[in-house]
């Protein structure tokens, strides 16, 4: 929008849209757990207290951890990269409001930006190394091992993590993009679908595009299998180019070999010097695009 970053906690975003679906009548249960997803002209959902729904179409977004996705495409590996993520809040001590800080180290790096109109400032650390660490982003770590891993970085970086007093880790995997995105009377939806590492920021962002174009596609259809067919054409090529851009990136930002580090970093520097315009629209295929501007504004080829 315009050049610069919209920031949201990813709460505020939920109760907004929360807000937004009960305000458009959608009966929305809470606490509830699915089971099964069987697809079918009336495709029905199974939850783990017994119940089971039905629905003209059951969408699954439900994750990476998806009870449809596993039902559409089976069980799958996913395979570990080598690289740990920790993530933190902490009350924002600068005067930043709207921009994106990183920094870059070999085997490292470590993204911080702020939230709630500044009130906050979220870290995101992430290093590589061998042992494994779960999937599951819910996992507590110690402060202090952040801390350690980040020991060598700059003073003010330094005092931020000094401010943290909780922290969760995990392991970040690479999941395929699912070959079958839907099937009669059910459809895939944004991580559920096309998991991608989180060094694009993308993430959140696909999903929503994916829910605009999956409605628009299913409002002007006639019925709601051509509904889906058009969503998939519409959406595979934008997602697989972000899923990639995400997982290049996750090599250069931990070059270690110095000469390329030197390089990386100083081209960088003289293009953003010298010709800032040009460095912005080498983006232009994912900032450019805006899917609710309809056809018009349909991710280029």
């Amino acid at each position: 929008a315009g050049g610069q970053y919209r920031l949201f906690h990813r709460a505020d975003l939920i109760d907004l849209l929360h807000w937004a679906a009960r305000r458009a009548g959608v009966r929305v249960l809470l606490l509830q757990k699915v089971r099964e997803v069987v697809p079918g002209p009336e495709p029905l959902v199974r939850l783990a207290s017994g119940a089971e729904l039905c629905a003209d179409l059951v969408v699954g977004a439900d994750g990476l951890h998806s009870v449809l996705r596993q039902a559409l495409n089976g069980d799958e590996e996913p395979f570990f990269t080598g690289q740990v993520a920790w993530r933190a809040v902490i009350d924002n001590p600068t005067e930043r409001r709207d921009d994106v800080t990183l920094h870059m180290a070999p085997h490292r790096h470590l993204v911080t930006y702020p939230l709630r109109q500044g009130r906050q400032l979220n870290i995101v650390a992430v290093q590589e190394r061998a042992a494994w660490v779960g999937e599951d982003w819910r996992q507590q770590d110690d402060p202090e091992a952040l801390r350690a891993a980040f020991a060598d970085f700059a003073p003010d970086v330094r005092a931020l993590l000094d401010r943290i007093e909780t922290v969760h880790l995990w392991g970040l995997f690479r999941h395929r993009i699912a070959p079958v995105w839907h099937r009669e009377g059910v459809a895939l939806l944004g991580d559920a679908l096309h998991p991608t590492l989180p060094f694009l920021a993308q993430g959140a962002n696909m999903a929503l595009e994916d829910g605009w174009v999956l409605a628009e596609a299913l409002g002007r259809a006639e019925a709601i299998e051509p509904g889906l067919a058009e969503y998939r054409a519409r959406r595979e090529a934008r997602v697989a180019r972000v899923v990639r851009a995400a997982s290049g990136n996750a090599r250069k930002y931990h070059l270690a070999f110095p000469p390329l580090r030197w390089a990386a970093r100083t081209g960088l520097r003289m293009a953003g010097r010298v010709a800032p315009g040009m460095m912005l629209r080498s983006f232009d295929w994912l900032y450019g695009v805006d899917v609710t501007e309809g056809s018009a504004a349909r991710s280029r080829k």
